[in-house]
């Protein structure tokens, strides 16, 4: 089962990749976690994570399947036992400046159907959550350009 989410932002693909590029930032826009712990780079193709959990304090495996900076990541999420999400973030540059962030995800596992409807609606929520904080940094970074000029 495969669903998405499309939010759009003032920021640029770089300003985006800024956070979605750098596990220890994904909690600033992930409302489920609170920390990532496996590395202080950015996102590599093989890294092995481990998000803690906001709520349960629980590690949640986190693997990096493909890195494309500025353009697209994909991760494997072992969300809990017998559910597996492939999460797909493709920042796509709009003609006005901005950035198109595309989240689509696919479910796998034995209790995928009933939790896939959660896993969306959670989805869908911390891509809004990124596109409205990269939102605020870019405007911060446009107010800091007007003030130095």
């Amino acid at each position: 089962m495969k669903l998405a989410h499309r939010v759009r932002t003032t920021a640029s693909p770089a300003q985006v990749w800024a956070l979605l590029g750098t596990p220890t930032q994904w909690p600033r826009f992930d409302v489920f976690l609170t920390k990532v712990r496996g590395t202080d780079r950015p996102a590599a193709v093989g890294q092995h994570l481990v998000g803690i959990s906001r709520w349960t304090k629980l590690g949640i495996p986190l693997d990096v399947l493909e890195v494309d900076p500025e353009q697209r990541l994909v991760m494997r999420i072992r969300t809990a036992p017998g559910i597996t999400e492939e999460l797909t973030f493709v920042l796509t540059p709009t003609t006005k400046g901005g950035t198109d962030i595309a989240v689509s995800m696919v479910v796998d596992g034995l209790f995928a159907g009933p939790v896939a409807p959660v896993l969306w609606l959670a989805n869908g929520l911390n891509a809004r959550v990124l596109a409205a904080r990269t939102h605020s940094l870019a405007r911060q970074a446009r107010r800091t350009a007007k003030t130095v000029a």
